[in-house]
């Protein structure tokens, strides 16, 4: 009875010290699990097993090393820069010469106009798509080069000067000529048509002279003098069938009226040669280009109270002197509506988004806002700019350059969309079932349930219903190098793998790993020279970046106590070090220079 006893005793013992164990390790594991106990010991049963399994499953995993993230810069580009570069290249036409003028069809204010694009190069005038993708119409029946190939608004009738002094119209569809006008003695460079006329054209040539032609009976209506050099620019207002512009290579820019007579009634002294001009939509300005400057002349002023014996009264209807190119611009004009109708806030506007627009033989062409004559956009080509033109509708745009090469850009998506258009069911629309309802057949998509093939064949894009239970499939991680190199702890090879991905956020963000891991020593000792120059190469690349400057400091310090006494045995090495010193020691002039710089600023500011 006492030996039966005592076995009672111990096992008793024995159970108890087996429950204050597992209370031990259940009080654990809430505290590990930083919850407190519920009353259900089923519930804490789960949820001791719950965070085992969890913690027994993430001991094993490795979480990828995301790429260092920096602060957004402070320049941002503007929504005029993302509206432009939606303009995309289309075609790089190759032309037999220099490009000397682009021209598209059709009218801003009419969209039942065809548009067309012609790019006069060389003895040749090429008629393209909007696009300018697909050739239509070839015009080389030219004993010379020509020059300026316009069509009327209506693309029924080709108008072209040339070298030899000839303008000559050619009927679109056939190819035939239809008129000559040859009373010019000298080359024919601009050849426009009447903006309010399809039967009257006007040309201006190197004779110094500009003649308005009568198409419907091929006589010269009007002959206007005045100019001393070569006229390399025309342009017909699009307001009065009457009034026409010139510019001249004697650095001036004449208004000529055909109901005043030969005489110019407004002469404007531009500050070049005169390359170029264009109207405003309403007329009451002009712009002209020579030389590095554009200037927007005022013409109701000029009308009002230019005096034409006072020569220094040609520049009080002077609006603004723009100097935004390096070389001679030698190509303006103004659309009525070509820049974006979404605002900032992305919301619409029906105003009319005007812009200027000039290209220059610096191989810039540059968008500008026409009231407070800011840069909105600068596109740079692969070669000197000649000419450029946006079609009507303002959907595709067009450069002609010196390097005989013709760029086309399209817009990605169209700027205006048609608000008549219906939308088309897109791909995957499922099967639809046609019901009879007041006399008209409907089309209604068919409910997905388990009397269609479509309810067992669904792909993953199938959305589940409310009882559906949801087995989620784990997915495979996919280490990059460098992440294998680290989960096994060998911190050279993850940076040389880092290295070998050349992109600075990566690296820097291997880099602070090793560092937190205290493994940077380890990382770079033992290194030879093809594994220790791409570790230099890095560091003169991208120490004088702000966001790394601090990182790679140190980096630099721990290359120069390991290898310090090894400086001499290595040309390659010793390159990479002296690239290192000079780019350290330019950084270190510019701080000293910007120094001063901030003290003459305070000095300057303090005098006011």
């Amino acid at each position: 009875e006492e030996r039966r006893r005592t076995k009672t005793v111990c096992i008793g013992l024995h159970i108890r010290g087996r429950l204050a164990l597992v209370v031990s390790v259940v009080e654990f594991f809430v505290f590990f699990c930083g919850r407190k106990m519920s009353r259900d010991p089923r519930e804490n049963a789960d949820m001791i097993i719950t965070r085992v399994q969890t913690s027994h499953r993430g001991m094993g995993d490795y979480e990828k090393l995301a790429p260092k993230q920096y602060p957004p810069k402070t320049l941002r580009e503007t929504h005029e820069g993302k509206y432009w570069k939606n303009y995309k290249t289309t075609s790089l036409q190759n032309q037999p010469g220099i490009v000397t003028d682009v021209f598209y069809s059709g009218s801003e204010d009419d969209t039942t106009f065809p548009c067309y694009l012609t790019a006069t190069s060389s003895a040749r005038v090429t008629m393209y798509n909007q696009n300018g993708t697909k050739v239509l119409k070839t015009f080389a029946r030219f004993k010379d080069v020509a020059f300026s190939g316009v069509l009327r608004k209506d693309a029924k009738v080709l108008a072209v000067g040339g070298q030899s002094g000839i303008v000559q119209l050619f009927d679109v569809k056939t190819r035939n000529i239809l008129r000559k006008f040859a009373l010019h003695t000298g080359a024919v460079r601009a050849v426009r048509w009447s903006e309010m006329s399809n039967l009257s054209v006007g040309s201006s040539s190197d004779d110094t002279t500009v003649r308005i032609w009568d198409v419907s009976t091929g006589n010269c209506s009007q002959r206007f003098d005045g100019h001393k050099d070569y006229v390399r620019a025309l342009e017909s207002s699009p307001e009065q069938n009457d009034v026409w512009a010139s510019g001249s290579y004697d650095h001036s820019v004449r208004l000529w009226d055909a109901r005043v007579g030969r005489d110019a009634v407004m002469t404007m002294q531009h500050t070049g040669p005169v390359e170029d001009i264009c109207w405003y939509p309403n007329a009451r300005a002009l712009v002209s280009c020579g030389g590095p400057e554009v200037i927007v002349w005022d013409v109701v002023k000029g009308a009002s109270s230019f005096n034409v014996k006072d020569s220094n009264n040609s520049n009080t209807n002077r609006l603004m002197r723009l100097t935004n190119h390096q070389k001679t611009v030698m190509t303006v004009s103004v659309h009525k509506d070509c820049g974006p109708r979404t605002l900032s806030n992305n919301s619409r506007t029906n105003e009319y988004q005007p812009r200027l627009i000039t290209g220059s033989l610096d191989g810039h062409v540059k968008v500008h806002e026409i009231d407070t004559f800011t840069v909105k956009h600068a596109a740079k080509f692969p070669g000197p700019v000649l000419c450029c033109s946006v079609s009507p509708d303002a959907n595709a745009f067009t450069v002609g350059m010196a390097n005989k090469t013709l760029c086309i850009r399209k817009r990605t998506k169209t700027r205006i969309a048609d608000a008549n258009a219906k939308p088309t069911p897109g791909p995957g629309a499922g099967k639809w079932k046609i019901t009879l309802k007041s006399g008209f057949r409907i089309k209604r998509p068919r409910r997905m349930d388990a009397g269609t093939i479509g309810y067992f064949t669904r792909t993953g894009n199938a959305q589940p219903r409310l009882n559906d239970e949801i087995v989620r499939r784990r997915k495979r991680v996919r280490l990059q190098a460098h992440d294998r190199a680290l989960r096994k702890f060998r911190f050279g090879d993850a940076l040389d793998a880092a290295l070998s991905n050349r992109r600075p956020e990566v690296v820097m963000a291997v880099i602070e790993d090793i560092e937190k891991r205290g493994g940077i020593t380890k990382a770079l000792a033992n290194r030879d020279e093809h594994r220790l120059v791409p570790v230099l190469d890095f560091i003169v690349k991208y120490i004088a970046n702000p966001r790394h400057t601090r990182d790679l400091i140190r980096l630099s310090q721990e290359i120069l106590d390991l290898y310090g006494s090894d400086v001499g045995t290595n040309k390659r090495v010793d390159r990479c070090l002296n690239q290192l010193r000079e780019r350290v020691m330019l950084e270190l002039r510019l701080e000293d220079t910007l120094d001063k710089l901030s003290g003459m600023c305070g000095i300057i500011q303090n005098s006011y």
